[in-house]
């Protein structure tokens, strides 16, 4: 598309419209220089473009089910009315409109064309990214190394901004000459040598790292010499520190993420300080053109300083466990004095736990970095480790035991599990676990991470582990690979996964304790080669009884040792490899598979079984209520795939199985041809 003009307007930045404002009055106040010409801009709507970033930082709620009202670009709405109306297109129907937020938040994706997720870097681009970083070759490639080498950083590093806050933290001990002193003793002299002993491992481990750094280099300029110890470098800073903590803290329940000069003094802060001290590294002021306004340079940052406060300053396991309770469940018990470190004037209803998920993971780890005493300078209390473990265990498995959790609750609590880091803990979760169902959740390699360290520690198979349309892809499922061997039923759904997959999940079925029962390979690129390699494995395999390999690209080469490998395997009863060109001597072969075992119902065709002919009609009407299902050119292609193997099976005939497939043939044509379903309401 060729625009004219693009708006950025940044929800932190709506936050501060205070009033009922016009759309034509917010773009003449925001883009001063276009005023002049915004009438005539604004009559030609389809040349234009508004960029909303940041739903998740815009402290209103929205109503997307609210009647549409009769607005125009000189109505006077509150700013949250007029942010609905121009995504769901009652507001300038024409424009065009691209809409960013946080995954963890709930967009209405059902007003957009396309769902785009932002995967990451690929290795390649992590290596590239950090010769960038470090101008010095030999150091990015020592960085690089030690990232590569550490098998935590390495997954978190795929992630740009961790791979950011990676590469500043490590400045610390590859750049310079410079040493680490977080100890005090001979041993910790050797700043490379600390860090070889102590890699972090967590994302909280890395930020805490990040901001050791920032202090030490700003806070000690001038104040300290270069050797003093972590602990004397958090000394210094220690009520500055506090302070910090506290805005971002209680900030962070309000969903404000901007803050003028007044509300820096309230919390102890000298706006002037911000431009001259450590605090440049935190708290960066923001662009606006009508008061001077401070902000963390990102959310993360808030969030981590805020966990941080709440980590050191909470006094015992009670406050703990009832902290998590309030920003994981929004569930607050009325007491006074508040243990939880709230303002005297808070309302619960300000808080919206969704937005509070990263800033749970940063407080466990913090957590644990203070069970360990590794927050030295800080000078918090003594917890006593014993009992604050074995009540966090507690709490964690009662969640998972007695709560109907929802997927994206129950994937934090993991991550939870995984910044605590503690062994003890996740053994007494894990066995609690024996279904997880995180469907249509799109899923990072971190998210994958967290998965495999809580389940690596089950005792026993996992009944069902749901991960379709999660998007994994490759190296999402070799991180869950050491545990795939568990799980009952495996559904792996429209994952993006290829033949290096196949070979991958070949070596689960090989594996002597292989557990799994039910295995769904649907809509992923597989290929004639990667087949092969299940097959293979199917051979030895005494364990899978349902394989489903639907729309998975096979060929009639894909065929060829179908028959002698599953010839010899006593327990597969049920295959489907609908939506597969297998042609003709590929149906030969299934034909003959048919003869060599009787017991084992195959499905080749969709018209050979009533009930997948339901379960494929059932998706399709899943998908016309769900429009979010169509957010991916995935679906499309599937629905295509879906419509071609019903015509080369043929949908004639007087049976009930040939009226099924013309029904089924129907609605997909409809739903193709549908430009509301395909192209949303604008």
């Amino acid at each position: 598309r060729e625009f004219i003009c693009v708006f950025d307007l940044r929800f932190r930045e709506l936050n501060l419209v205070a009033g009922p404002v016009s759309l034509l009055g917010l773009l003449r106040s925001r883009f001063r220089y276009l005023a002049p010409v915004l009438p005539e801009l604004l009559g030609s709507t389809g040349s234009l473009l508004f960029i909303l970033d940041g739903l998740d930082e815009f402290k209103h709620r929205l109503d997307w089910d609210t009647p549409d009202r009769d607005i125009g670009v000189d109505s006077e709405v509150p700013v949250w009315e007029l942010v609905v109306a121009l995504v769901k297109g009652s507001l300038l129907p024409e424009a065009s409109v691209i809409l960013t937020s946080r995954p963890s938040t709930e967009v209405p994706k059902r007003f957009f064309q396309r769902c785009c997720v932002v995967l990451g870097f690929e290795e390649a681009q992590v290596k590239d990214y950090t010769s960038k970083f470090f101008k010095d070759a030999q150091v990015a490639s020592k960085v690089y190394g030690y990232i590569v080498g550490n098998d935590g950083l390495f997954v978190l590093s795929f992630i740009p901004l961790y791979c950011y806050i990676i590469c500043t933290a490590l400045a610390e001990f590859f750049v310079g000459g410079r040493e680490d002193r977080s100890g005090g003793g001979a041993e910790d002299r050797d700043g490379s040598r600390s860090l070889e002993l102590n890699p972090p491992r967590t994302v909280s481990e890395v930020y805490y790292c990040y901001l050791y750094t920032a202090i030490k280099h700003h806070a000690l300029r001038g104040t300290a010499n270069s050797s003093a110890s972590k602990s004397e470098v958090f000394s210094l800073v220690r009520a500055q520190l506090t302070s910090l903590g506290k805005l971002a803290y209680e900030n962070l329940l309000r969903n404000k993420i901007m803050f003028d000069r007044a509300d820096l003094e309230s919390f102890g802060l000298e706006p002037r300080e911000v431009h001259s001290t450590f605090l440049s590294q935190i708290l960066v002021p923001v662009e606006e053109e009508k008061v001077e306004m401070f902000a963390f340079f990102h959310l993360t940052v808030q969030e981590h300083l805020a966990a941080l406060y709440c980590a050191v300053n909470l006094s015992s396991p009670e406050h703990i466990l009832r902290g998590l309770e309030f920003w994981c469940f929004g569930e607050l018990l009325p007491s006074a004095p508040s243990p939880l470190l709230l303002a005297p004037d808070f309302h619960p209803d300000q808080t919206r736990v969704e937005n509070l998920q990263m800033f749970t993971r940063f407080f466990m780890g913090l957590v644990r970095a203070r069970l360990d005493h590794q927050l030295t300078g800080m000078e918090p209390d003594p917890l006593d480790r014993e009992e604050i473990l074995t009540r966090l265990g507690v709490w964690f498995q009662t969640q998972f035991k007695s709560r109907e959790l929802p997927n994206q609750t129950a994937l934090n609590l993991l991550h939870c599990l995984t910044e605590l880091h503690v062994e003890r803990v996740a053994k007494v979760v894990a066995p609690e676990i024996k279904r997880l169902n995180l469907f249509k959740m799109k899923l990072s390699v971190v998210d994958c991470a967290a998965l495999y360290y809580v389940l690596q520690f089950s005792p026993h198979r996992l009944e069902e582990l749901n991960l379709g349309y999660s998007n994994i892809g490759n190296r999402g499922l070799h991180r869950l690979g050491p545990i795939l061997h568990r799980c009952e039923s495996l559904f792996l759904r429209y994952n993006c996964l290829d033949r290096e997959a196949a070979i991958l999940e070949s070596a689960v079925l090989k594996s002597e304790d292989c557990q799994v029962k039910k295995l769904f390979m649907c809509g992923n690129n597989l290929g004639s080669e990667g087949v092969l390699e299940l097959w293979l494995a199917l051979e030895q395999n005494s364990t899978v009884e349902e394989l489903y390999l639907d729309i998975t690209g096979i060929t009639e080469r894909g065929t060829e040792e179908m028959v002698n490998c599953l010839s010899k395997n006593t327990t597969l009863k049920t295959l489907t490899m609908v939506g597969n060109e297998i042609g003709e001597a590929g149906k030969d072969r299934l034909r003959e598979l048919s003869r060599s075992r009787p017991g084992l119902r195959i499905i080749g065709d969709f018209v050979d079984d009533l009930g997948l002919l339901q379960a494929y009609l059932d998706w399709v009407e899943e998908i016309r209520a769900d429009r979010d299902q169509m957010d991916s050119v995935k679906n499309v292609d599937a629905l295509q795939s879906v419509l071609k193997g019903l015509r080369v099976t043929g949908t004639q005939g007087e049976g009930l199985n040939a009226q099924k497939a013309k029904q089924l043939e129907t609605k997909i044509l409809q739903l193709l041809e549908s430009p509301s379903v395909l192209t949303a309401d604008r």
